[in-house]
């Protein structure tokens, strides 16, 4: 150890003392510090909001419910609920000055420091003291006037007639409430008030007259009790609802009134909340109101209430949207009702549309939760039972369509995830090439995964393409592998028992093609089918079986395989596609040579097996004689053309003003869709009567 300099031995003499005490404070210091840290963090941990929340509101805290919005103020401090809740008579007539000073002053009431506690509990005291004397004189007054009514009575009367006032403190002490009523009416005000006719009406005019924060605040309240009627934090509300006439006028009186006043207090401008105000006030209002909202749609089981609760909802979406809590709860419960079993088409719609208000004016998380939501809530709700479903399911999948057009570049990163998941699965299914493997491909849930981005991509790409240039431009890089998984499918396992899948499968690629106006080879797919040894090598089996649709089915019925029911009942979908197939590529300049070599393969079959399908043969037949006029028809177009094959400009304008349905196939392909769409609702008819 070397030596110790002077200024080293200064320092210790001098400063040394003094440097340690002081680190030793400081140490002190820190420790408390961090205990009262922990005391408020343990103190808040209720009321704290989860992490990300921003709200537009500045200053506000997040709160679940009515009970939590009356136990938190804007500076974090504690207020007994009963004290919030009391009502005062004693108002002013200008409901609406007094109501906001009053509940200005309730959100920023701080806790109370030690010192205040201190002399809060002094004056307690004094009070206390005072009252016992008070009490004591009373008693003594009361036995003299009793000695007095014993001993002299005719003074008694005197006094009875000339000052009963002063006579009337016995009357009182006869009325005084014993303790088995004292504690009758404990329990009575613990349940709360009960809510009637008269003070909803009183509320609402109040409310609808000047906007009454006072009132709002009593009307959130009763909505409060209503919309928790039966769970557990119904307990602590002040207000209690009995039967469904004060439930139901409870419910419609806030819903028609209370939407004014917040946008009176908190206006909106160009779909934003306006800063400033009252909005500092109201908010905690403004969040109760909302969780009372979701709560009851929570609890609606019948369809008209629910969709009457949907649409209230949506007018709500811009003040939903400042708060991403709240945001993403009424999200949730959208969906919930979205896939509900015992929802209708209308509920859907409305659960839809009150989404998409919400996710229009949301950030990045919500568009996000709403897109996966929207689509694993169809995936999980679509599997076909019988004919009945297939409606529901379509309707599903054209409102979740319809959510995709919202946002560009989230809707390719949605489809682009989950389309590679499906092809992820096919790749699988063919390496493993087991039962179970193919069982995670032919099911419902994936053919309709399939069908949903089929639709996506047809609509934003083809029917909407010149509405949203941006989207089409978008999600057109899609179309080719999607169309890969499809065929992929299709060809997993070509036997006759999967026949139905295989025309779904191709339906999926005519939809593509035909919206998009890109060429899929659907035509050697279909044809397939009919070169099948099913009906080129077998004698189909005769049976006695009602007809039967395909439209519900994936895989043939195993009492229908090799029958001769199943059979023309694939022939009659098979012939359907193929004329839709050729008569969307009807208006091409090159139509007349693509169609050769089909139209010899569908003549070989029907010169082979004709005979064994009388009915079909004419069909095919009639396909032919269209498919051999509509190729004269491009023909004489051909002959007015002033460009040659190399101008692909020219050739992509041929025939462009002419459509699809007005060539003599289209035509024809279209019959045949219009018998089809006969037979479904014929169908659909029967399982309902049944």
């Amino acid at each position: 150890m070397g030596k110790v300099s002077k200024a080293t031995k200064k320092f210790n003499r001098k400063y040394l003392n003094d440097e340690l005490e002081r680190r030793r404070k400081n140490k002190k210091a820190q420790e408390l510090y961090k205990k009262r840290e922990l005391k408020k963090s343990r103190r808040a941990q209720s009321n704290e909001e989860e992490e990300g929340d921003q709200d537009q509101l500045i200053g506000v805290e997040e709160v679940d419910d009515l009970a939590d919005f009356a136990a938190s103020t804007l500076n974090g401090g504690k207020e007994d609920l009963t004290k919030f809740m009391q009502d005062d008579d004693g108002d002013d007539d200008d409901g609406n000055s007094t109501g906001s000073e009053d509940l200005a002053a309730l959100l920023n009431e701080d806790e109370s420091d030690s010192d205040s506690q201190d002399g809060d509990e002094a004056m307690s005291e004094d009070e206390a003291m005072s009252d016992a004397e008070g009490e004591d004189e009373e008693e003594e007054f009361k036995q003299q006037l009793e000695a007095m009514k014993e001993k002299d009575p005719k003074f008694f009367k005197y006094m009875e007639k000339h000052d009963p006032a002063s006579l009337k403190i016995l009357e009182q002490a006869d009325e005084t409430p014993s303790d088995s009523e004292i504690a009758g009416a404990e329990a009575h005000a613990a349940e709360g008030t009960e809510v009637t006719v008269e003070m909803l009406n009183r509320w609402g005019s109040e409310i609808k007259k000047d906007n009454s924060i006072k009132s709002l605040k009593k009307l959130l309240l009763a909505l409060y009790a209503a919309s928790h009627m039966d769970t557990e934090s119904a307990g602590g509300s002040v207000y209690r609802i009995q039967g469904m006439e004060i439930f139901n006028k409870t419910v419609s009186t806030a819903i028609r009134v209370a939407p004014a006043a917040f946008a009176y207090h908190v206006p909106v401008a160009n779909g934003r909340i306006q800063k400033g105000g009252r909005s500092r006030v109201v908010q905690a209002l403004l969040k109760s109101y909302m969780a009372s909202l979701v709560a009851l749609l929570r609890q609606m089981s019948d369809p008209t209430m629910a969709q009457y609760l949907i649409k209230e909802c949506e007018r709500m979406a811009v003040y939903f949207g400042s708060f991403a809590r709240h945001t993403r709860d009424l999200g949730r419960e959208l969906l919930r009702q979205f896939g509900s079993d015992s929802a209708d088409d209308g509920v859907r719609i409305s659960a839809l549309l009150a989404l998409r208000a919400i996710v229009a004016g949301a950030g990045t998380e919500t568009v996000d939760m709403a897109l996966k939501g929207i689509y694993l809530t169809y995936v999980r709700h679509s599997s076909v039972k019988n004919m009945a479903s297939l409606p529901t399911i379509q309707t599903m999948r054209n409102c979740g369509v319809e959510l995709y057009g919202l946002d560009a570049n989230a809707s390719y990163q949605h489809a682009f995830v989950y389309i590679r998941q499906l092809a992820i699965h096919l790749r699988n299914s063919m390496q493993l090439r087991s039962k179970e493997s193919f069982r995670a491909i032919y099911n419902w849930q994936f053919i309709n995964s399939l069908a949903f981005w089929a639709e996506v991509l047809a609509t934003y790409c083809g029917d909407r393409a010149e509405e949203e240039p941006h989207l089409c431009a978008t999600l057109e890089s899609l179309v080719y592998p999607l169309v890969q998984i499809i065929t992929g499918v299709a060809r997993l396992v070509p036997t006759a028992k999967f026949f139905p899948l295989r025309i779904h499968c191709l339906s999926l690629l005519l939809r593509l093609s035909a919206a998009t106006g890109v060429y899929i080879p659907v035509l050697p797919l279909a044809i397939e089918i009919l070169e099948s040894p099913e009906f080129l090598a077998r004698r189909p089996i005769k049976s006695t079986l009602k007809p039967l649709s395909l439209d519900a089915l994936l895989k043939a019925p195993k009492e229908y395989e090799h029958t001769r029911v199943y059979l023309e009942s694939v022939l009659e979908s098979v012939f359907g596609l193929l004329a839709d197939s050729i008569a969307a590529q009807s208006v091409r300049i090159a139509f007349p040579e693509w169609v050769v070599p089909a139209t010899l393969q569908l003549r070989r079959w029907r010169k082979r097996v004709g005979k064994s399908w009388t009915r079909f043969s004419k069909q095919l037949q009639g396909l032919l004689d269209k498919i051999d006029q509509t190729t004269r028809l491009v023909q004489q177009n051909r002959t007015r053309v002033d460009f040659g094959p190399s101008n692909l400009s020219g050739a992509n304008q041929f025939m462009n003003s002419t459509s699809t349905d007005a060539t003599p196939v289209g035509a024809y392909a279209a019959s045949l869709r219009k018998v089809r769409a006969q037979q479904r609702a014929l169908l659909l008819e029967a399982e309902a009567a049944e």
